[in-house]
């Protein structure tokens, strides 16, 4: 295997680890944030989710 086809196949590599870097961020944001519950509007829309907001229950 020469020296550029090498190279080629290491980038392609690297672009594939980080588009998945990428969309498993996008992920842990998205339901860390329906998770937490800091927008209602989010976590609503995820299918079968229940909104309890405890935040002025005594």
């Amino acid at each position: 295997m020469n020296q550029s086809h090498r190279s080629r196949v290491n980038d392609a590599c690297n672009a594939s680890v980080f588009a998945l870097v990428i969309a498993l961020a996008a992920l842990l944001y998205v339901f860390g944030a329906a998770m937490s519950g800091d927008t209602v509007g989010l976590t609503q829309s995820i299918r079968g989710a229940e909104v309890f907001d405890t935040r002025n229950l005594p």
